[in-house]
């Protein structure tokens, strides 16, 4: 019952997700009428269309790099595969959830599930989002300068960038010091605890009672604590990589939509001067706000930034069809490849279980 439910859930979620960024982009080219030409998409050849995956494919294989090796500081040696598999999943959660936030936990569960110490992690988890934040606020300050002005002609979107920003900084410092103080890191647990059916709710998820949470919270912490701090022990030198391909990662990824507008720019026999540095800045910019938008993977918001903010330099038709391209192979393509991993998955682990009775 409980896998049926786990299924049910994303089945939900999924539709949700592909409705909403479809409304938005049927919307975008609703509103360019007679300057959209679809034509242009039949034009482009199957080689063109499997190039565009296998760069996001090859993205993602970096984000599972960053994941082995976090794991092989720790002494794991988690298979590639694994690790891939792990990444497809935890990207595949982010698109399915509101502040494309459900991709971490899911992520810590699926590696637990694989073998690895809940609390090792969580602590690979905390430390890839860290450092993600880490990479985006210094790809984001680059570009900052440059780009800002078009940002703020998005509606709206200069609040969410001014607070998107200061939540982003916060968080990262918050993180930082909960990660490797456990002074502040009990500190913080006891403000938490104070309320009683907070206690009362983590102890029946926990299987303790009320009273046994906080001990039992505690020690849990301080393992994450001491993982944490393992890190920095193995050398500072596993961070830098981290980062390193981090922003390796986001240049591949980014470098997705300028692909496809080369694409689209080469069949209509359309000349621009749009180069793939304000292509990824653009981007950059998008992303570090996207995370505080409240559909499930910023459905919405990334569409329309993007239209909005490469509206200017690029033809109207032509940057509406290139957005709709690119969530089709980013956004929703993953949506579906997600679903049939999740499921292969969600099976492997009751077989497992059935063998084991």
């Amino acid at each position: 019952m409980e896998e049926n439910r786990k299924q049910t859930f994303s089945y939900k979620k999924a539709f949700y997700a592909l409705i909403i960024s479809l409304i938005v982009i049927f919307a975008i080219l609703a509103f360019l009428g007679e300057n959209v030409d679809l034509s242009l998409v039949l034009k482009l050849s199957p080689s063109w269309i499997i190039g565009t995956i296998s760069i996001y494919m090859l993205a993602q294989s970096i984000n599972a790099l960053r994941t082995k090796l976090l794991l092989k500081s720790y002494g794991i040696n988690l298979p590639y595969k694994e690790a891939f598999a792990n990444i497809l999943l935890m990207q595949f959660f982010n698109n399915l959830t509101p502040f494309a936030a459900g991709g971490q936990p899911y992520q810590v569960y699926d590696l637990s599930k694989r073998g690895v110490e809940t609390t090792t992690a969580a602590a690979v988890v905390v430390s890839r989002y860290v450092v993600n934040n880490v990479a985006i606020l210094i790809l984001a300050l680059i570009f900052l300068p440059k780009y800002w002005n078009a940002f703020l002609k998005i509606p709206g979107i200069g609040i969410f960038a001014s607070l998107g920003a200061l939540m982003t900084i916060a968080l990262l410092i918050f993180l930082v010091t909960l990660s490797y103080s456990k002074k502040m890191l009990i500190r913080s647990l006891d403000i938490f605890l104070k309320p009683t059916f907070i206690r009362k709710l983590l102890g029946k998820s926990l299987d303790c009672e009320p009273d046994e949470v906080r001990e039992y919270l505690i020690k849990k912490f301080e393992e994450f604590n001491y993982y944490m701090k393992l890190i920095w022990k193995k050398g500072p030198h596993n961070m830098f990589i981290d980062i390193a391909l981090s922003i390796l990662f986001s240049v591949v990824f980014k470098f997705i939509m300028y692909f496809v507008l080369m694409g689209l720019l080469g069949v209509s026999q359309v000349t621009s001067s749009v180069s793939f540095l304000e292509v990824w800045g653009v981007q950059e910019l998008l992303f570090l706000v996207a995370f505080y938008v409240p559909t499930p993977g910023a459905s919405g918001a990334l569409e329309l930034g993007l239209f909005y903010m490469l509206g200017g330099v690029l033809p109207k038709g032509v940057i509406g069809i290139a957005v709709a391209l690119w969530r089709l192979l980013t956004y929703h393509f993953m949506i579906v490849l997600g679903t049939v991993i999740f499921l292969a998955r969600q099976k492997r682990i009751a077989n497992k279980k059935n063998r084991g009775n």
